[in-house]
């Protein structure tokens, strides 16, 4: 780590680390988005320990498809009230992923019901589903069991809903947060028979006070539906709750869909 200073700004770098990205966390177009975000976020708090994440604005460069990736961070501003944090995933020669990430203690303020968590079965009412083999195989870090439309159904609406849980989730409770916001298929795989490729171009999380300190090795409750698509791109809209029904994060992504 350095430290610089920057019209009279302190600046704190987390010089490069090497992190590993298992081929299995692998998607369509390269390694898992929601994974490679939750990784720079953890190293964003690093320059920030003990502060809870508010939210992470990731834009997602190029496709990561080698087994490591360079990541730093930079502290671009600490407050009193919250603390801003870059950092930025490099793969081989290219710039993959560049975030931006909020960090803020809690404080005395008016509170506003969350968004519920709608009726639906126990997850020990449900069967478990297994997506076919070799379709995405990040899906083997994640047990599924879906309440409703399941992807490739020709269903009549783009949603899909799920309780879901990581096999090994980061340590990092937003970061485990992150990659369950982004394990269920793209919402219009609710309305297709076949599969095509939707990769992430920029997604944004929003965390709720209880993302940080969530049983991240639990099941939750994950609901993805698109909100619009034209003209190539789509916008989709995800919630996760906790099993009791506390809502954990939010978050919207800008897709590409590359064939129809």
């Amino acid at each position: 780590m350095r430290k610089t200073t920057d019209h009279g700004v302190c600046r704190m770098t987390v010089l490069a680390d090497v992190e590993r990205v298992d081929e299995s966390w692998r998607s369509w177009t390269g390694a898992h988005g929601g994974l490679l975000a939750g990784i720079a976020l953890e190293h964003a708090g690093r320059l920030v320990p003990g502060l809870p994440a508010r939210a992470v604005h990731v834009s997602f460069l190029s496709a990561v498809r080698s087994d490591e990736v360079r990541v730093s961070a930079d502290l671009v501003k600490s407050g009193r009230s919250s603390s801003t944090v870059t950092a930025r995933l490099e793969a081989g020669d290219k710039l993959a992923l560049l975030a931006t990430a909020t960090f803020g203690g809690g404080d005395t303020g008016p509170d506003s019901p969350a968004l519920a968590l709608p009726p639906v079965p126990d997850v020990n009412d449900l069967a478990p589903f297994t997506l076919p083999p070799g379709l995405v195989p990040f899906a083997q870090h994640i047990e599924f069991r879906p309440v409703g439309s399941v992807p490739l159904s020709g269903g009549d609406s783009p949603v899909l809903t799920s309780w879901v849980r990581l096999v090994a989730p980061p340590a990092r409770p937003e970061s485990a947060a992150t990659v369950l916001l982004d394990v269920l298929a793209p919402a219009l795989y609710a309305t297709r028979t076949t599969p095509v490729p939707i990769p992430t171009v920029e997604l944004a999380v929003h965390f709720t006070e209880a993302a940080h300190t969530f049983p991240a090795a639990d099941w939750a409750f994950a609901r993805i539906h698109t909100e619009h698509a034209t003209a190539g791109w789509c916008v989709d809209a995800s919630e996760l709750w906790t099993r009791d029904g506390t809502l954990i994060a939010t978050a919207r992504q800008t897709r590409r869909i590359l064939a129809v």
